[in-house]
């Protein structure tokens, strides 16, 4: 009898600190071998982005970190966010994930966050690695890899210079203000009219 109510115990208690986690994950579908992940200078998880770029690579993608995102080098790229709670010494108390793809737009998100901190789990004081891994596992275990787009060759003009409408599209992947896109359109529509149009 009292080993069954010691059982019977130890399963509350287990899904009672079961129930300090929660994870939403909305899994990606398909992705390229490599991301980019852009640097968040506010998380002070240390080990962070090494398990994630860890994780990743188990499922065969690798994660290129940097501080400002080469957009026209990084069509998808994986955004974080981690915090940090203190009961007698940190620990890694939330964190999100956020998988963008070639138009900016969420392929993919996962969030995991301790209820209460963490309460009187003894688990809130596992390492990243050990909070994250299931996380991604859940986020990349069926995403298809795709084989890295192929970059088409621009088409060039018989002078040798690319064509307006090739023109126009690297002028549209350079992120710019809006004056400034502005004046370098204007140029671009200024420069194939003949002299004499230009006033």
């Amino acid at each position: 009898m009292s080993k069954a109510l010691s059982a019977l115990s130890l399963s509350v208690l287990a899904l009672g600190l079961a129930a300090c986690t929660s994870v939403r994950v909305t899994p990606l579908q398909s992705a390229p071998t490599t991301m980019c992940i852009e640097e968040n200078p506010k998380v002070m998880v240390s080990d962070f982005v090494p398990v994630l770029q860890q994780g990743f690579a188990r499922h065969g993608i690798t994660i290129q970190q940097y501080s400002t995102i080469p957009w026209d080098q990084c069509p998808y790229v994986v955004r974080y966010t981690a915090r940090r709670s203190w009961d007698m010494a940190p620990y890694m108390s939330s964190a999100e994930l956020t998988i963008l793809g070639p138009r900016r737009q969420t392929l993919a998100t996962a969030a995991y966050h301790l209820r209460g901190k963490g309460g009187l789990s003894l688990m809130k004081w596992q390492g990243t690695k050990s909070k994250m891994d299931p996380v991604i596992d859940e986020l990349l275990s069926n995403t298809q890899l795709i084989a890295e787009p192929v970059t088409k060759a621009p088409d060039v003009s018989e002078s040798g210079k690319l064509n307006k409408q090739e023109r126009l599209k690297q002028l549209q992947q350079q992120n710019l203000d809006y004056e400034t896109y502005q004046r370098a359109y204007r140029q671009l529509m200024l420069e194939d009219r003949p002299s004499s149009d230009v006033r």
